[in-house]
């Protein structure tokens, strides 16, 4: 959490690679939590307390187009965390699921 706290206000580069699938996010954070998801139950991907960054984004898509990010939000799921990893530029979260890599951009 002081990895975020240290990037409140810059732009972060998102990168999550899930079963084979990369998506990407482009988000200036604005504010950060923990909190209790319950809109993704049924779905099984959350459903749990979940890592919320919130600011204005964009989703990369392949080929370089860019759609807004739903919200103005992205979720990690917390409870499934296994392993995390930063330095001051970049911080790495592994969880059953997915390796979200965050890295400060321009």
């Amino acid at each position: 959490m002081d990895w975020l706290d240290n990037h409140i206000g810059g732009s972060l580069h998102i990168r999550k690679i899930e079963q084979g699938n990369t998506d990407e996010v482009q988000l200036k954070l604005e504010h950060k939590g923990i909190h209790d998801d319950h809109t993704h139950a049924l779905d099984g991907y959350t459903g749990e307390s979940v890592l919320i960054l919130r600011g204005e984004g964009r989703v990369i898509q392949p080929g370089g187009t860019e759609l807004p990010l739903p919200e103005n939000t992205f979720l990690i799921p917390v409870e499934k965390i296994m392993q995390t990893r930063m330095n001051s530029q970049t911080m790495t979260v592994e969880t059953e699921r997915a390796r979200y890599d965050i890295n400060e951009s321009g």
